[in-house]
């Protein structure tokens, strides 16, 4: 009988800790670069009418979304702490836990 049960694989889980960690990056840089260019188009007198509100609506859009992404605290943040406790104690998970090793030896 093929054995089917389930076991974290350490590699694969570094490599999506290491992944959120590059995106939040990301999502940090974009944030400071919106901010920045939110402030900028604000010293523009030439820019004026319809196009400028819509601009700056937009902008302050997407400035309030990646705030949320931003600093401490934030989703990004708390998945990779959550990743990386799960790499820390997942061998203590397939050791100790009861039920993970019941249903081990039923697909073995």
């Amino acid at each position: 009988m093929e054995n089917l049960y389930y076991k974290c694989d350490g590699f694969q889980m570094r490599v999506t800790k290491n992944m959120l960690g590059a995106v939040q990056d990301y999502m940090d840089e974009a944030y400071i670069a919106a901010t920045n260019l939110q402030a900028e188009l604000q010293k523009k007198e030439k820019w004026t009418g319809q196009s400028e509100l819509v601009a700056e609506a937009f902008l302050d859009l997407l400035v309030q979304y990646q705030k949320d992404f931003y600093g401490d605290g934030n989703p990004q943040e708390l998945a990779i702490s959550a990743v990386k406790e799960l790499n820390d104690n997942v061998s203590d998970f397939y050791d100790n836990f009861p039920d993970y090793n019941t249903l081990k030896e039923f697909t073995e």
